[in-house]
């Protein structure tokens, strides 16, 4: 049996940057991943494939505004194809440059120091002196009846993706933060867009109020609140999905194709349990180290349900790396008050830290300022008048959340959560004169209200 100072399950941003660190401090270091590359989900139908459609599509629209401007679909997924490999071939340049094995395999967690793997050529056990589980997630299918005809998001971001025309119909099942980014796209890009939620409102999971504000800019797209869906059948050349609302009334919607997006579940290893490590609904239970009960056993990224983003991932992975190289003690912990979300709808939504519904229930007293993107000169650059930038601070003023919609949304929200993690009080950012014209300037704007 191979012996290894750490293995991790997975190859993602869970598990490589602590493999690297690891490596580079004198650690033997073997990652398992069944498809047997250095990506994860983000980059092999996630995040960057998504984004690479999306931020194509967002230019399309800005340059729409001249006149009549047509894009072929099939031009958008070649360009994201070419993003997708060129980022493959980089991992594997780093991979061969740090001298890291990745064994193509599904692992199984036989105890506190031995996995097995199934590979093409049989099992194959090793034995670890620590184990980080970046396992990730998996798309989450209810069982409906007809579910075998939906896509899922995969079906879009892959390399040479399944659906490679813009279909002319489309009904995306979930209201969350993946359905409606595809929706935002695929209406601007002309499709019918049905979208099919179980609550009152989309985005669910995140504060009403911001979430109040991004509705009204959103590309046309016909909602279907407070359904449930019943089946999903064949109908001509499209299908048809039948739905149900909170009264018992029944509907159908004819489209050209049905997508669920009912969200992901962390994929939990085999032998977890077995093992004795401690789980539950959400993921992998761990303390702010990354430690699960088992304290040389780490679980990181969405397998453990704490933040499921591919940067937190990453950081979660390197507190696991430092912790392993200072002998399993908590040497370094994360903080999730302070990691920025983004919502790739067009325009994008970010938020960070305390939201105005969060401090409510936690009954913290808050003062708000905000910026319009009316009044930002880069957002008149683009004619994206819509959206604005909110600082949250407390009663001493200092920063406690935030939030941004509209341009650069996604890129502002950074500088908030630094603030965050680094205390920043409102006159700091006042005082930081931000470069014109850059959004970036509602930062000091908004803070310099409350002076």
């Amino acid at each position: 049996m191979k012996s290894f100072d750490v293995v991790t399950i997975g190859a993602g941003g869970a598990s490589y940057p602590a493999a690297f660190r690891l490596k580079k401090a004198g650690f033997s270091v073997i990652m398992i991943d069944d498809k047997g590359i250095m990506s994860g989900n983000c980059l092999a139908e996630g995040c960057v494939p998504s984004k690479a459609i999306i931020e194509t599509v967002h230019t399309y629209k800005r340059i729409s505004d001249f006149g009549d401007f047509r894009i072929n679909y099939r031009d958008i997924l070649k360009r994201k194809d070419k993003v997708q490999i060129l980022r493959n071939g980089l991992h594997r340049k780093e991979l061969e440059e740090a001298g890291i094995e990745i064994l193509k395999g599904v692992a199984k967690i036989i105890d506190s120091s031995t996995v097995e793997v199934k590979t093409e050529a049989g099992n194959i056990k090793l034995n670890y002196k620590h184990l980080i589980i970046g396992s990730g997630a998996y798309t989450y299918m209810p069982q409906i009846k007809g579910i075998e005809y939906a896509i899922t998001s995969a079906d879009l971001f892959r390399i040479d993706p399944k659906i490679k025309d813009l279909p002319e119909s489309i009904a995306i099942i979930g209201g969350g933060y993946i359905g409606v980014e595809t929706a935002s796209y695929m209406s601007i890009m002309g499709s019918r867009v049905e979208l099919i939620e179980r609550s009152d409102r989309i985005l669910m999971d995140m504060d009403p109020e911001i979430v109040g504000k991004l509705e009204p800019l959103l590309p046309d797209m016909r909602v279907h609140f407070n359904n449930s869906v019943i089946s999903i059948e064949p109908d001509g050349d499209g299908y048809k999905t039948t739905i149900i609302d909170n009264n018992g009334k029944s509907d159908s919607v004819i489209t050209a194709c049905v997508m669920m997006a009912t969200g992901r579940e962390p994929l939990i290893p085999e032998g977890t349990e077995e093992a004795g490590i401690k789980f539950n609904r959400k993921g992998i239970i761990v303390n702010s180290s990354m430690q699960t009960n088992i304290p040389n056993i780490y679980a990181t990224g969405y397998v453990n349900g704490i933040a499921p983003l591919f940067h937190a991932a990453k950081r979660q992975s390197l507190i696991a790396a430092n912790c392993i190289m200072s002998g399993d003690m908590p040497v370094d912990r994360f903080q999730d008050n302070c990691v920025p979300f983004t919502v790739y709808t067009i325009p994008n939504m970010s938020f960070t830290g305390i939201t105005p519904e969060k401090a409510k229930e936690l009954g913290i007293k808050y003062i708000k300022s905000k910026y319009k993107m009316a009044d930002d000169s880069l957002a008149e650059i683009y004619n994206e008048p819509g959206g604005e930038l909110d600082l949250i601070f407390d009663e001493d003023m200092k920063i406690i959340g935030g939030y941004v919609i509209g341009n650069d949304a996604g890129n502002i929200i950074n500088e908030i959560s630094m603030g965050l993690s680094k205390g920043l009080t409102a006159r700091d950012f006042a005082e930081l004169p931000h470069q014109h014209p850059m959004t970036f300037e509602g930062l000091d704007s908004a803070a310099r209200k409350l002076f």
